[in-house]
């Protein structure tokens, strides 16, 4: 069929001679096909904010995935066309801000298709249903938010070397923050391809893009790289909070976790007790060589503790006691440490590994024992302290008017 001469009027020329070539050339990044109209307003508004932030671009209703020419249904009627292409303009409109796109019709094979071109935007990001929306490729979809910042920086910057705004260079100096962190005390230091083969990336110039800020973060990169390296996830975007801060649900009791971390499939567990007055304790887990989590509670191996204390303390000695007298899949290790590293471990600010290769201590299973069958009274008050007997005095008292 010649476009040109068997066309009907209502059929742009133009827009019929291309389209069995933009059919053959598939989707990409400027062009869209949908087989029909989308029922709902800001789906189409969504297709035409994304071109109108990235690209200019045509979307071809009545044209299949494939790019087989479908047609609008009953396009050949005129009052048929005229709603299509008001849909199209009200969708258009509800953009924000709005756009202006220009609508044509295509004729192929007794078909009408309905071409849909738009221009890129004046405006550093357009916004479909409340929702910033870029093309990428053959796909319309949200806009992250540091795409979003990226989109800003690039649109209005009059220097296009321009520095990257605060929150991407804040989040990329966090997560080199946090690289920095693990490799203290660590006899061979990681490097960013190992935290990249840890994350499943292909390439580690990916993640290093993000590390050195030249390439915006998106959600899907910070849930991967805080849950597998346990990183405070409000702290990596916001500051709040510590690096390594727990995130794990407060649990009543000490022996309330023990199901968590039977669960967790960890390699070891470390009871950490540090050497200050109140004797204050906690649980690190070690799910691999890069992976290690503090559970959120802190408990006083001391007299310095009320009702409530003293419940923990026996909850605490009933968990250790379980873990002596069963045989677990991961190993269970005492560590007995200075009160400044034991402070800034609870409060999140040092990375949780550093406990790894400190030396060993017995505290959680010499606290298990009361009636100092082992390790005698004078011996418990020599290597941990008064605070320590006194701990193991109340468990005793505790126990007895049980």
């Amino acid at each position: 069929m010649n476009e040109l001469t068997d066309c009907p009027p209502w059929a742009d020329s133009a827009a019929s001679q291309r389209l069995l070539a933009l059919c053959a050339q598939g989707e990409g990044q400027r062009v869209e096909f949908k087989e029909r109209l989308p029922s709902q307003g800001h789906d189409i508004g969504k297709s035409i904010a994304a071109f109108a932030s990235s690209n200019p671009g045509l979307l071809l209703y009545g044209i299949s995935n494939d790019g087989s020419v479908v047609g609008i249904e009953n396009g050949h009627d005129c009052e048929v066309r005229d709603q299509v292409s008001q849909r199209v303009f009200n969708a258009a409109k509800d953009v924000r801000p709005p756009v202006h796109p220009t609508v044509v019709w295509a004729y192929q094979d007794g078909k009408a298709v309905c071409v849909v071109e738009v221009e890129r935007g004046v405006e550093a990001i357009y916004y479909s249903n409340q929702r910033p929306i870029l093309r990428r490729g053959c796909t319309s979809r949200p806009a992250e938010p540091s795409e979003v910042e990226q989109a800003f920086r690039l649109r209005y910057s009059t220097n296009t070397e321009a520095e990257t705004l605060p929150s991407t260079r804040q989040i990329a100096e966090r997560m080199s923050s946090v690289l920095k962190k693990m490799n203290k005390n660590r006899l061979e230091p990681l490097v960013v391809s190992d935290l990249a083969l840890a994350m499943g990336f292909c390439a580690p110039a990916d993640l290093e893009a993000v590390l050195i800020g030249r390439a915006p973060a998106t959600f899907e990169l910070l849930d991967r790289f805080c849950s597998r390296f346990a990183v405070n996830k409000e702290w990596l975007t916001t500051g709040r909070s510590g690096p390594f801060y727990p995130e794990v649900e407060h649990r009543s009791f000490p022996e309330q976790y023990l199901s968590l971390i039977d669960e967790s499939n960890c390699d070891t567990v470390y009871a950490v007790r540090s050497k200050s007055n109140v004797g204050e304790a906690f649980l690190v887990i070690e799910s691999d060589p890069l992976k290690f989590w503090m559970l959120p509670d802190v408990w006083h191996v001391g007299d310095h503790v009320g009702g409530s204390g003293a419940r923990d303390l026996v909850s605490l000695c009933g968990l250790f006691t379980n873990w002596a007298q069963s045989r677990k899949p991961y190993m269970v290790l005492g560590r007995y440490i200075e009160p400044a590293l034991a402070e800034s471990i609870w409060n999140g600010q040092t990375y949780p590994g550093a406990i790894a290769g400190m030396p060993l201590s017995h505290w959680w299973d010499d606290l298990t024992d009361l009636d100092h069958k082992w390790t005698s009274r004078k011996g418990s008050l020599k290597a941990y302290g008064e605070q320590f007997v006194a701990a193991q005095d109340i468990i005793r008292q505790m126990r007895a008017r049980e």
